[in-house]
């Protein structure tokens, strides 16, 4: 057992308020989340000492007491708890994480030589953490990627973002792996980068061609009739 999800969830006047704490053998797994309609609304740095706030920049700053102190203490609780379940589960055939996760590879639409973001989702998880890794061309691009921090989904489980910004070059090949205690291999998904825009415009230029050889020969032929109509009177 690598660690111990914790979530508080409150409902009121149709809203859903939560608090999602971890915490793990492993100080990336140490984390305490503030939760508002699924929105990550704030998390506690512990590097920092210090909350986070993430709303977007346009909404007014909202006031509030500080997280770090009770987050202290509850990080402290969640790493008793962890212990005596780590002697419980040590004795025990169960094993945790049986559940496959979903692994997808997204990209918005992508131009030749013009920046864009690969992001890879992994969702349906638990416990955490997971290891992602990314490649181009076979070669490792890993400490090129970001990691969001986890986040809880209603069913219990866990779901994290991974992102690699690139310039999409005809014929480079992107890979995103994802390794968990869940799965008997990793997972991996790939990305090619295809040429639609070259060939879209390969097309028009053949279209183009082939309307304006009917066009000319309509106009020769029309020439041709008039010279005709007139050799005749």
């Amino acid at each position: 057992m690598d660690g111990l999800l914790i979530t508080t969830l409150i409902v009121a006047s149709y809203h859903e308020y939560g608090m999602v704490e971890t915490c793990g053998d492993r100080l990336d797994l140490d984390d305490f989340l503030v939760t508002y309609d699924d929105e990550l609304v704030a998390h506690v740095d512990y590097e920092q000492k210090k909350d986070v706030l993430t709303i977007p920049d346009f909404i007014t700053p909202i006031q509030y007491p500080s997280l770090y102190g009770d987050a202290l203490r509850a990080l402290a609780i969640c790493k008793e708890v962890t212990d005596v379940l780590k002697g419980v589960y040590a004795n025990s055939s169960e094993i945790l994480g049986k559940t496959p996760l979903e692994l997808n590879l997204f990209q918005s639409d992508a131009e030749i030589n013009v920046k864009n973001t690969l992001i890879c989702h992994v969702t349906e998880f638990f416990p955490p953490p997971v290891t992602i890794s990314w490649t181009k061309n076979n070669l490792n691009v890993t400490d090129s990627a970001t990691l969001s921090r986890y986040q809880p989904n209603k069913d219990g489980s866990m779901n994290v973002f991974s992102r690699l910004s690139f310039t999409p070059v005809e014929g480079d090949v992107y890979s995103c792996t994802v390794e968990h205690k869940a799965l008997q291999q990793p997972q991996t998904r790939i990305w090619e980068v295809e040429t639609k825009t070259t060939i879209n415009v390969h097309s028009r230029v053949v279209f183009c061609g082939v309307g304006l050889g009917f066009g000319l020969l309509g106009l020769t032929a029309g020439v041709f009739f008039i010279i005709k109509g007139s050799n005749c009177n």
